[in-house]
């Protein structure tokens, strides 16, 4: 800044005086030189803001670190903040998510669960939805499982369900009338007709409208749901040792996986059955440990706070297995029926073997029934076939693991309209010392075996089998990918080359 000055007085008042150099400039002092020193410092920079500036970008990575903390733990801030699970709720899978399978009625009608939670009808012919049960009376019952008539006027509805083991349970029946919009609760003609009756079993005989109903442990046939007569089939059931058309322990968890050990003809004119004694089979004790302590009238029971026991027939290896029976009934005329012994095959006789599996062939000529057998060390099995009139069982075909291996329960085989030949699952070795499970194709007359399907993944079931277009659907994972299954579809190997089928195969991505 320049300035002037002319005659101006050196000296100012309160004795502070202008510094005038030599060349008359004046030099006019101010604070805000000192604060900028204070702020910038000797060295020119400014701390402030740079201690500020740390500060923000601190909080910032405190912040991200405690985001991605919090996240990491997000189950457990979700458990913290919800109700426990209760032990009891998972071992009777109730926190599962529940829907009612859905199933093929005719040819052309598809019965499922609507959103709402009534049972609807898929026309396939028309394209239509139709309702078939309302919510209101699926809630009423609490509807744990269903089955249908094929004319779909009777729908037998399973609740109360109380299980016992993981494949076996106890449950009320009621056949629900969709004409008149009628329940009517199953129960044997004995029981108590003011009380409900637990019963292990029931359903529709092939797709007529009568009943087979398994309680405590034997098989009564009732011929119309509107019936209150009942006609007993077996009575040689005793509760823990012998089990007629259910399984014991060993079968429901281990080779059936299933609590049912029976299976009807299409028409209805035929039962077979499976019969198990569990009388040589040693005992397991086990500890059992209930939700609540057991009271009595003088508070805790004796036992105080030491556990109950139970037991379960549970064969150990080199100890004796359930004795298993398989039975044929004809009930075309149910005031004379006849029983059929269905015997192991021959290869088996002698040693002890395992049912794996059964089923009825539907054809046009004739009925036939499909079996499985095993042997006990898993290392061979034979599908054999059993023929009218006297169901002499003759052995179709065999599979032998390869040395040191064991052969898996696999499904039972899918059979042609005709009955002549099948297909099912068995190990393939594809490369080196690797084997997969793939689709055999068999011809019981011509006694021909080709494979329909290759490659290094696992055929996990045969879905169906179009004769009419010689197609064969089915489930399989991917090569390098177990945990993805994806839709199949190849060509069956009638009047052609097998080996040619390969490039029909195709993906079908769900």
């Amino acid at each position: 800044m320049h300035a002037n000055v002319h005659g101006a007085d050196r000296s100012g008042g309160g004795g502070k005086s202008w510094q005038i150099p030599p060349d008359e400039t004046l030099q006019i002092g101010s604070d805000k030189k000192d604060k900028d020193a204070d702020i910038y410092g000797s060295d020119g920079h400014n701390w402030r803001s740079i201690i500020f500036s740390l500060l923000v970008i601190g909080f910032v990575i405190s912040s991200i670190v405690t985001a991605i903390y919090l996240l990491g733990y997000v189950d457990e801030l979700l458990y913290w903040s919800g109700k426990r699970m209760k032990f009891d709720e998972y071992l009777q899978d109730e926190l599962a998510p529940k829907r009612l399978p859905s199933i093929w009625v005719t040819n052309t009608k598809f019965v499922f669960q609507n959103n709402d939670g009534s049972l609807a009808i898929l026309d396939t012919a028309n394209d239509s939805v139709t309702t078939l049960v309302t919510n209101h009376t699926m809630r009423q019952l609490n509807v744990q499982g269903y089955q249908c008539t094929s004319d779909l006027r009777y729908v037998l509805f399973t609740h109360n369900v109380k299980y016992i083991y993981k494949n076996s349970y106890t449950a009320l029946f009621t056949v629900y009338d969709v004409t008149n919009d009628h329940h009517m609760p199953v129960r044997l003609k004995d029981s108590p007709k003011t009380q409900s009756l637990r019963m292990q079993h029931a359903e529709f005989l092939g797709n007529t409208t009568s009943l087979v109903l398994i309680h405590e442990n034997d098989i009564y046939i009732r011929q119309s749901p509107a019936d209150e007569e009942d006609i007993r089939l077996t009575s040689t059931g005793v509760a823990g040792l012998i089990y007629n058309g259910i399984s014991d322990w060993l079968y429901q968890e281990e080779i059936l996986k299933s609590q049912k050990a029976l299976w009807s003809s299409h028409d209805g004119m035929f039962l077979l059955y499976a019969t198990f004694n569990d009388s040589n089979v040693g005992q397991m004790v086990y500890p059992w440990f209930s939700s609540s302590p057991v009271l009595q009238s003088g508070g805790l029971s004796s036992r105080g706070s030491y556990p109950d026991s139970q037991s379960i027939r549970y064969p150990t290896p080199g100890t004796l297995n359930p004795e298993v029976t398989l039975w044929l009934l004809d009930i075309s005329n149910i005031t004379d029926v006849q029983k059929y012994h269905i015997k192991e095959p021959n290869s088996l006789e002698g040693q002890d073997s395992y049912l794996i599996s059964a089923s009825f062939i539907q054809t046009q000529a004739l009925q036939a029934v499909s079996i499985v057998w095993m042997s006990r060390p898993q290392n061979y099995s034979v599908v054999s076939s059993c023929l009218p009139p006297d169901w002499t069982c003759t052995e179709t075909h065999s599979e032998r693991a390869p040395e040191d291996e064991w052969l898996d329960i696999l499904p039972h085989p899918v059979f042609s309209s005709d009955g002549d030949s099948f297909m099912l699952l068995a190990g393939i070795q594809e490369t080196g010392t690797e084997h997969f499970t793939h689709i055999k194709h068999v011809t019981i007359t011509q006694q021909r075996i080709s494979v329909i399907s290759h490659g290094r993944y696992e055929v996990v079931r045969i879905l169906a089998w179009d004769t009419l277009n010689h197609l064969v659907y089915y489930l399989g994972t991917q090569d390098k990918k177990p945990g993805q299954q994806h839709l199949y579809i190849v060509k069956d190997p009638v009047n052609e080359d097998p080996r040619s089928q390969n490039a029909f195969s195709e993906i079908i991505e769900q």
